[in-house]
């Protein structure tokens, strides 16, 4: 760490500061409920009703971090297991993000310690590669650790200090915590995976596919271990800091109608992330980025679960009508490419205008509308212009939502006062 590094940080750390306290940042914040977490993408969740009593639809936009890089060029690697890398970078696109991205994506003054994917399962053995232009993924041919029943004692000996990347979490969260502690709440990396989605990987993926129908006492077995890991790692977690155990996060791209179906969910899967949910008092946010519609009556059965992601290969109709009004709040998100990517403004505000039609029809409390996963396509110029055109046609498509809210309320209200 140079002196040119700090001085950079603390320069990134003074403009990001700046700009949570303008006007717009603040105009952002009302649309959300706050929530403290370490998920690096931010997911918000917005106020309980506000579709139903006002129209309210907050948007948001994610870029992956191959786009960041075009802009910001370095080496992702470093980013990853270096503090101030990490520190810098963060702030770099979160700055970036607000100033050339209108949607409703605040600054908070939060910088959440998030080291990947392979978070969850490196803390069982399976090895990590790091690389400069992309993000850290598994070792896929050296990742099974469980190959039979005799090997289950290998889920249970989760180190929080040593086991796979546990040296590296606590030396990047101390690190940043010295430098932004004063300014900024750090939040030491949390276990966000479900337990199927870690499972599949300790186990193997094919294997644990298998061992839910041909042995399902076994995946059982692979899936208890996971979980009580799970509520070992954020007890010592709550040790370490000093703070109850948080609400819970539930990643689950690997619930996908394509992987497994409904049954096997609601038998196999179901009962563990219940417990988790239990645990941990609520799941603030459930997220698969599968065709997660055919369980979704089975995730908002939890009745713990405060905000239910929808994702673009999900149809919502079909989620919407199973879900009968269960689901508190939904984040919506709407595909990359079909929707956003290579759509015209036609196609634009007839999709946002789709989703907020049968939001209505089934009387969703409240949503956001959210396009994630976005890798560049084309020049750095041009990827920018037409984000910011899918944020400007959602934006005049939900403030007309919000208008006729406002008009039937209004009439509602004449309506009550002549009948008084």
């Amino acid at each position: 760490m140079t002196k040119q590094d700090l001085d950079d940080v603390r320069r990134l750390m003074e403009e990001y500061l700046t700009l949570s306290e303008s006007q717009e940042n603040q105009r952002r914040l009302r649309c959300w409920e706050w929530e403290v977490c370490a998920r690096d993408q931010w997911h918000g969740r917005p106020r309980l009703g506000a579709f139903r009593r006002e129209g309210a639809v907050p948007i948001t936009v994610d870029l992956q971090h191959t786009f960041w890089l075009q802009l910001f060029s370095q080496d992702l690697a470093q980013c990853y297991q270096d503090p101030i890398a990490y520190l810098r970078f963060h702030l770099q696109k979160r700055i970036a993000a607000f100033r050339c991205l209108p949607d409703d994506t605040p600054l908070d003054r939060v910088i959440p310690i998030y080291l990947g994917t392979p978070f969850e399962s490196s803390l069982f053995g399976v090895p990590v590669h790091f690389f400069a232009d992309r993000d850290p993924i598994i070792d896929q041919q050296a990742a099974v650790v469980v190959h039979s029943p005799g090997d289950l004692s290998l889920l249970e000996s989760v180190d929080f200090y040593k086991s796979g990347m546990m040296p590296l979490a606590h030396r990047i969260y101390e690190g940043v915590e010295e430098i932004a502690g004063d300014a900024f709440t750090v939040v030491f990396p949390e276990w966000i995976r479900g337990p199927f989605g870690v499972a599949l990987y300790a186990r193997g993926y094919q294997d644990l596919l298998v061992d839910l129908v041909g042995d399902p006492a076994f995946a059982d077995a692979v899936l208890e271990r996971v979980t009580k890991a799970r509520q070992a790692w954020f007890l010592a977690r709550a040790r370490l800091l000093g703070q109850p155990v948080p609400t819970g996060s539930l990643f689950n791209d690997e619930v996908d109608a394509g992987v497994i179906g409904p049954r096997h969910y609601r038998e196999r899967i179901l009962p563990f992330e219940n417990s988790l949910a239990h645990f941990h008092g609520r799941i603030s946010y459930w997220h698969s980025c599968g065709n997660s519609g055919p369980m979704a009556s089975d995730v908002a059965g939890m009745d713990r679960v405060d905000l239910f992601d929808v994702s673009g290969w999900t149809d919502l109709e079909e989620v919407l009508s199973s879900l009968k009004g269960q689901a508190p709040r939904l984040e919506i998100r709407l595909h990359p490419v079909k929707d956003l990517q290579d759509a015209s403004p036609d196609w634009m505000a007839e999709r946002v205008r789709q989703v907020v039609a049968l939001c209505r029809r089934h009387d969703v409390g409240a949503f956001t509308i959210r396009v994630s996963g976005l890798q560049p396509w084309a020049t750095v110029r041009e990827d920018i212009t037409q984000v910011q055109r899918w944020i400007t046609i959602a934006r005049e498509v939900t403030a007309q939502a919000q208008s006729l809210t406002t008009a039937i309320t209004n009439s509602l209200s004449t309506y009550e006062a002549r009948c008084e």
